[in-house]
């Protein structure tokens, strides 16, 4: 493999001056020429009454005087920094992430012998440029310094996590369990450390341990239980010191705005993932319990609407758990959006299998592999590979129908509007402007997750031999 490979060749870029480009892409045929013709103008008044939108007649103050409603709802305001260190440390967080993750392509390049490409700060703003634009248009629209402030700490914060690429490679583990553990943190910063929050750590520490002790001349099943042992110990550490520390939060019954938004989708997502996995797995098993089982929830889950779900979470799901167990409305939402979710994961990834020739099956059960070594190291690589567009379509679906909170009283990011033009100065004007504004916020993050697919489709070469 050479390294013309690993990146797509470049569009070559016809030969000549500013009209030949005109000449070749505006007007090649007679049929694109009248097309042209016909668009220029219709597109130009376009732009015309855009500009004349955004510059000169728009009531952009709406936005201003009411940005942190936008942006944090009806949070309570004595507790706002719980946010900006969550914000802080989400930085942080991912740039740990991405140092270890680029420190990881690294070492694979070096051991396949290939050249060693590094990313710079254009490749990174291709990436991410409509979060970025994003960013920058919340900064203009401030009236204080506080944004600007939050903003340096946040770059401060992700500086100081790409030092993680410095990590040896014998503990590059650390720095993916350091990342996790500091998306806990984020999270905890902001509801609290009380109840049951000590497991989610306790996992992350105990995964992070199994992965970092490797005992020098021990093998075998002395190994795993050295291994096994150095986990407990993390898990029982994490327990420890959670009883010691009394941290109380806010719930998040009491989030709302783009901060509710995303943290919503975000376990909708991860949540709806493995278990759109297992019931993908289930709907094919030879067992015919699981197999009906699956099929039922999945059509079932299919062939009802999430506004349906949603309203079932909020009325329904309470007779469902035991009695005292009241799980609060945006647990109920989650919990909708998850389960919706996992149905169309399921069958996304069910047409994944499916593309991967049976061929393979036979061949890995010959040389002696058992079932779920299979499936885990050839079958589910490739046919994750082939579904990638599908399954982030199907994310940036579920966090655009988040705005659907606003239909049960929960105050997300476009829901936030009622609170806005509930104000007397706003009740029958700038109607235009703030859903202008929240479509900007949901299309940046939305771009940039199918940018991401783009590019990990490019790294994992999907769909190619």
């Amino acid at each position: 493999m050479t390294a013309s490979t690993l990146e797509p060749s470049p569009v070559q870029a016809p030969v000549g001056g500013p009209l030949t480009w005109v000449r070749s892409r505006l007007f090649p045929n007679l049929r694109s020429s009248i097309l042209t013709v016909l668009l220029t103008p219709l597109l130009a008044y376009a732009l015309y009454r855009a500009v004349l939108f955004f510059f000169v007649n728009g009531r952009w103050d709406v936005v201003t005087r009411n940005l942190t409603l936008f942006m944090q709802g009806t949070y309570p305001r004595d507790q706002q920094w719980r946010i900006v260190t969550q914000i802080i440390v989400l930085a942080f967080a991912f740039g740990v992430g991405a140092a270890t993750s680029a420190a990881s392509q690294v070492d694979a390049a070096r051991e396949a012998g290939l050249p060693v490409v590094k990313q710079g700060f254009l490749s990174v703003l291709k990436r991410f440029w409509s979060v970025i634009a994003f960013v920058l248009l919340l900064l203009y629209f401030a009236n204080t310094a506080t944004p600007w402030l939050v903003m340096g700490g946040a770059i401060a914060a992700f500086a100081l996590g790409s030092l993680a690429r410095f990590i040896p490679r014998r503990f590059r583990s650390v720095g993916w369990t350091l990342s996790v553990l500091a998306l806990v943190a984020a999270f905890q910063v902001v509801a609290g450390t009380v109840g049951y929050s000590w497991m989610i750590t306790a996992v992350v520490l105990a995964a992070g341990a199994w992965s970092a002790f490797k005992f020098e001349g021990v093998e075998g099943r002395r190994a795993v239980v050295y291994r096994g042992l150095a986990a407990v110990a993390a898990a029982v550490v994490t327990y420890l010191v959670y009883m010691q520390l009394v941290f109380p939060g806010v719930g998040w019954d009491h989030w709302s705005g783009l901060h509710l938004t995303l943290w919503v989708s975000a376990f909708a997502i991860v949540l709806s993932f493995p278990l759109g996995l297992i019931l993908a797995l289930a709907r094919r098993s030879s067992f015919p319990v699981l197999r009906w089982l699956a099929t039922g929830y999945i059509e079932l889950i299919r062939g009802v609407p999430l506004i349906t779900l949603l309203f079932m979470g909020q009325y329904i799901l309470g007779f469902m758990l035991p009695q005292g167990t009241d799980p609060s409305s945006i647990t109920r939402a989650i919990t909708a959006m998850a389960l919706f979710t996992a149905a169309y994961v399921a069958e996304i990834v069910r047409g994944g299998l499916q593309s991967i020739p049976h061929g393979q099956t036979e061949a890995a059960l010959a040389l002696g592999l058992p079932t779920g070594k299979m499936m885990r190291m050839i079958i589910l690589p490739q046919a994750l590979r082939a579904v990638i567009p599908a399954l982030v379509g199907q994310f940036i679906s579920i966090f655009k129908d988040s705005s659907l909170l606003e239909i049960i009283a929960i105050d997300e990011f476009l829901g936030v509007r009622s609170l806005v033009h509930a104000q007397a100065d706003f009740r029958v004007v700038a109607h235009a402007e703030t859903l202008v504004f929240v479509a900007i916020g949901y299309w940046a993050f939305a771009y940039a997750m199918s940018r991401e697919s783009q590019r990990l489709e490019v790294r994992l070469r999907a769909g190619r031999k």
